[in-house]
């Protein structure tokens, strides 16, 4: 072969590799390397296998964290501001509630209490409301101080004390708290991509309900946003099975901080009248 000839062959060559390149570059995105076209076999030029993968791992990273900072908890406290928006496709009424969150465990076992101070409903103006819910694993006590009443549920038996926010989570969407480690039976779990506003501190779980759920009957979808620095949620988004949505955030929290068992014993005016309902034996 003359020379000429080794030189058009080189060209052509070199040709034919601009014009793969130029086409993968207008037609397709950034040509892969060829371990991803091995996982795929619908769209070379993707790579899911891989980016499953990598989700995976940081999902589980993620609630392992989480369960870390649940098992370490032993206080907290925070702002809360509770929207509540019932049937948004039809009566879209909104009910915002602000007030406050305290919980503590120890020995004796767990106590939860939600002070909320202020109501808005819909478009009308703010107003003081006052009512008060207390938990301790066996009782929960619902004092309302429009009403002048103070009401005792009882919802274990007093020897067998049931986790407070374990009870509170089937009726109020506060997950991430406790028992961490087995949110991924009950849900199934992807990552948040989109940031809330201002707040580029948070990690955002999508969690969608499992149909063996013990929460099926419940809700259909659970966001939760973490925050960064306490690795306890911050913010929580769920969408119940009756079409109506719970949009929970808590600011300024404080963890294992020294909280008072007092802030769990309120002093009720004796004229508030009472009413107390036993549990129902089976």
């Amino acid at each position: 072969m003359n020379r000429c000839v080794i030189i058009i062959v080189l060209l052509s060559f070199a040709v034919s590799a601009l014009a793969r390149t130029a086409t993968c570059k207008t037609k397709h995105p950034p040509c892969p390397p060829k371990s991803c076209k091995k996982n795929s076999q619908t769209d070379p030029n993707k790579c899911p296998a891989k980016k499953q993968t990598t989700e995976v791992n940081e999902i589980n990273d993620i609630l392992s964290r989480l369960n870390e900072s649940a098992a370490r908890l032993k206080s907290y406290q925070a702002e809360i501001r509770y929207l509540f928006i019932q049937d948004p496709e039809l009566l879209d009424s909104q009910t915002l509630r602000k007030g406050r969150l305290f919980y503590k465990k120890d020995r004796a076992g767990s106590k939860l209490r939600v002070n909320f101070d202020t109501m808005k409903q819909d478009d009308a103006d703010e107003e003081k409301y006052v009512e008060d819910f207390i938990f301790d694993g066996v009782w929960l006590t619902k004092i309302d101080f429009q009403l002048e009443k103070v009401d005792f549920y009882q919802q274990a038996e007093e020897e067998k004390p049931i986790d407070v926010f374990e009870f509170i989570s089937h009726r109020f969407p506060m997950l991430g708290f406790t028992k961490t480690q087995h949110l991924d039976k009950q849900f199934e779990i992807t990552l948040i991509i989109q940031k809330q506003p201002n707040s580029s501190n948070l990690i955002g779980l999508h969690l969608k309900i499992k149909k063996d759920s013990t929460y099926k009957d419940d809700y259909k979808t659970i966001n939760v946003w973490i925050d960064n620095e306490t690795f306890l949620p911050a913010k929580l988004l769920a969408a119940s099975t009756q079409g109506d949505i719970f949009d929970i955030q808590l600011l300024d929290a404080e963890v294992n901080k020294n909280l008072k068992n007092a802030v769990f014993k309120l002093e009720t005016p004796q004229h508030f009248s009472k009413n107390r309902t036993p549990l129902k034996k089976n």
